[in-house]
């Protein structure tokens, strides 16, 4: 019986230490060559408040009378956005990319890419910044 047990524990130490990487898209977030102009109407249809898969709020908001439109993720200050497509946003500090799919019953799908700053590691070193995505929901 022990050595069934020990050739268990061995089994599942092997399992753990395996690990098996997934080539996956590349997440980049780019400023477009060639920002679409869109107008206060185009820009405030997509006004409102978004739930993401990661538990954070995305709230697209315009302020004034101006075309522009601001993202702002939970409370993490408003961003000036450049449309890239029709559905598409850019940050202008190339901080976030905003897909949206607004649907015919108001709903909206999508994806949020967000870059996530270097941060300093328990051992004292930086890790570097990376991009990640979220959907919206």
């Amino acid at each position: 019986m022990l050595g069934v047990a020990s050739l268990a524990a061995v089994a599942q130490t092997n399992q753990a230490e395996e690990s098996v990487q997934v080539p996956g898209r590349a997440l980049k977030i780019e400023l477009p060559a060639m920002p679409l102009h869109m107008d206060r109407d185009q820009n405030g249809a997509f006004r409102g408040s978004y739930s993401l898969s990661n538990g954070q709020v995305l709230h697209l908001r315009q302020y004034g009378s101006g075309p522009a439109l601001y993202a702002e993720i939970d409370e993490q200050g408003p961003r000036k956005l450049v449309a890239a497509s029709p559905s598409s946003f850019v940050a202008q500090d190339r901080s976030l990319k905003i897909t949206l799919d607004m649907k015919p019953d108001g709903d909206a799908g999508g994806e949020v890419l967000m870059k996530v700053p270097a941060q300093r590691m328990a051992d004292g070193s930086m890790s570097q910044s990376r991009v990640v995505s979220a959907t919206v929901r």
